[in-house]
């Protein structure tokens, strides 16, 4: 999992580091280097997708409860966009699909930018959704249809809050106490701390058996999903129905945020047709994008997807999208607070390294895994 921001002498050390590094590589004109081969590399103007999910007015006090990973404050949001907006054009999916699709132009364009929000959570209508209006930010929302409009919280969150509260409460994970088949799985993925077990449990586990640990973890603890924090709400349809109003593209992302590559194929097809048709029930209009539940796609699940009636879809995988490409496997850029965060706040160098791809091309970056080309049960990418 990503460096959590804990305020220790360690943590604001490696943080003065990292901004010290940026603010050098800017210096020198890093990003610009950067962003010259990668157009070559991408065939002419580099689109960018950024994908975030929880947007939070309480950064710290969410990142203690939840999973700070998926966590950006209402001020690093407008900071984050303004920044992208004064470097790049801003477009929506459909315009970055376009560019994608199209030849070079003789007279070079701007790169581009386009906004994702996976999930569903609520405070991207609450939230989220007055920033990009005031900035006037087109965005996509992927959303997992069996959780919107009921109480239910996602599996990552529920794991991740029983996981947490165990150790809370100095129980290690390898005594939690489970039936003897949960608890071997659990003693499988159950090395280091709540996220990154988490993760492992997560990339290994069909849905229905990862369903099963979570439920069997919360009971352990005597948590239900009410206990759950406030923020991992999703919206309701009457919300989606107002992103949509607001020019938010909705798609597809499951229906359970199921990690397709770990069922059965006919499985996967109903996850995949599954959001489809409750998107289009309540919208009245299919929907034609899509995103893969914690980045993992296959050669067959791209497949299924088209055939499905998805036009296009993204992964978690943090590569420069290229002329050409697949469309069903279009790369995003996982950001949230730690992007831009130095030790004293914002970090606009930072910003540009994180954001330009500096340290990628550097190598200072972890690589995130998407494709699975066999049964590879790695660690999970960002969900």
């Amino acid at each position: 999992m990503p460096e959590r921001a804990d305020g220790s002498p360690r943590w604001i050390a490696r943080r003065a580091l990292k901004v010290v590094l940026a603010r050098g590589l800017t210096a020198v004109g890093a990003h610009r280097a950067v962003g010259a081969l990668r157009r070559r590399e991408a065939g002419g103007a580099r689109v960018l997708v950024v994908s975030y999910h929880r947007v939070t007015h309480a950064y710290d006090a969410d990142a203690r409860e939840g999973l700070a990973s998926l966590l950006v404050s209402a001020p690093t949001l407008r900071r984050q966009l303004e920044q992208l907006a004064r470097t790049r054009e801003v477009v929506s999916f459909a315009d970055a699909r376009r560019i994608l699709s199209e030849r070079p132009a003789a007279r070079p364009r701007r790169d581009a930018v386009t906004v994702t929000f996976d999930d569903g959570y609520a405070d991207l209508y609450g939230i989220a959704l007055p920033i990009l209006r005031a900035l006037r930010f087109p965005a996509t929302a992927f959303l997992a249809t069996g959780y919107v409009g009921t109480p239910r919280r996602l599996p990552h969150d529920r794991l991740h809050a029983a996981l947490t509260e165990l150790q809370v409460r100095g129980i290690p994970a390898e005594r939690a106490g489970l039936e003897r088949e949960l608890q071997a799985l659990l003693d499988a993925c159950g090395e280091g701390g709540p996220a990154e077990t988490l993760d492992r449990l997560i990339a290994r586990l069909p849905h229905d058996l990862l369903e099963r640990v979570a439920g069997a973890l919360m009971a352990r603890v005597g948590m239900t999903d009410v206990d759950l924090p406030h923020g991992t709400r999703l919206v309701d349809w009457e919300e989606v129905r107002g992103l949509a109003a607001s020019g938010v593209d909705i798609g597809g992302h499951t229906v359970r945020h199921a990690v397709l590559p770990n069922l059965a194929p006919c499985d996967a097809r109903r996850e995949i047709a599954g959001c489809r048709d409750a998107i289009a029930r309540r919208l009245g209009r299919a929907p034609r994008l899509f995103a893969y539940p914690n980045g993992y796609h296959t050669p067959a699940l791209r497949r299924a997807v088209a055939a499905l009636g998805f036009e296009a879809a993204v992964t978690t995988e943090d590569r420069e999208n290229v002329r050409g490409g697949d469309p069903l496997a279009l790369r995003r850029k996982m950001v949230w607070e730690n992007t831009t965060l130095g030790p004293r706040g914002y970090s606009p160098a930072l910003a540009t390294c994180n954001l330009e791809g500096v340290f990628g091309a550097l190598g200072l970056a972890r690589a995130v895994a998407g494709e699975r080309l066999a049964d590879d049960r790695g660690g999970a990418p960002a969900r």
